[in-house]
């Protein structure tokens, strides 16, 4: 076999997700920044020269590791909320629907049985406000997001702009919380003799999200 040959087999389609998937795993078990590529290779069985073929550096690589999500997510929630005016018009969509288009896209991957996705959601949960990724994070996800906040608007037109916007920034707070595991939150469920159910968060965050949207639009709030 010539070296040209042996260099795509070793260097295959697979090992970009293979790299990714590794990535998410080690970013969920403690601050992105302090894991090395060394350990991202041992950790999908590859080595750090395949993480620079694909990706060039780490950035890249962290980029991609929530680009590949976000493409999926933007897509279907895009889908939905498009599904969701044509069907009742554009002047008459609500909150609770335009919240569930949002939430549960994102919800409802994390029951994957191969745990990626929840490895995925603890790393975001985790990193979403770091002042380091910020830049990542608006490139995957701000354009659907200025949808939703158009849409929310126009489902409470007392909403201005600026609360549409705190209101979409409390609604991501609260996703992102229930989805990283917290030892306290759980020891409090302990406390009243019932379990931490993620099922139970999923029914109560649609309801509890929609509601603030609804104060927000019936108060006013100063300009920042």
């Amino acid at each position: 076999m010539n070296q040209t040959a042996a260099r795509v087999r070793v260097y295959n389609v697979q090992t970009p997700d293979r790299l990714l998937d590794a990535a998410e795993r080690l970013f969920a078990q403690r601050n992105y920044q302090t894991v090395t590529l060394k350990e991202i290779a041992e950790e999908a069985n590859a080595n750090v020269g395949q993480i620079a073929y694909h990706f060039g550096k780490k950035e890249t690589l962290v980029r991609e590791t929530i680009q590949r999500r976000a493409g999926e997510l933007n897509q279907e929630r895009i889908a939905l909320l498009e599904q969701y005016e044509e069907l009742v018009g554009r002047d008459n969509v609500e909150v609770e629907p335009l919240v569930r288009a949002l939430i549960l896209p994102y919800y409802n991957r994390l029951d994957d049985p191969d745990g990626q996705w929840r490895h995925f959601a603890t790393f975001v949960g985790r990193s979403v406000w770091d002042g380091t990724l910020s830049t990542y994070m608006s490139e995957s996800f701000d354009d659907a997001a200025k949808l939703f906040i158009e849409a929310f608007m126009r489902a409470l037109p007392g909403l201005g702009h600026g609360d549409a916007i705190r209101g979409f920034h409390f609604l991501m707070a609260v996703m992102h919380a229930a989805t990283v595991e917290d030892t306290r939150v759980a020891g409090l469920h302990r406390s009243t003799g019932a379990g931490l159910s993620w099922d139970s968060y999923k029914q109560s965050v649609v309801p509890y999200i929609s509601a603030g949207f609804k104060a927000m639009a019936q108060t006013t709030v100063p300009p920042a």
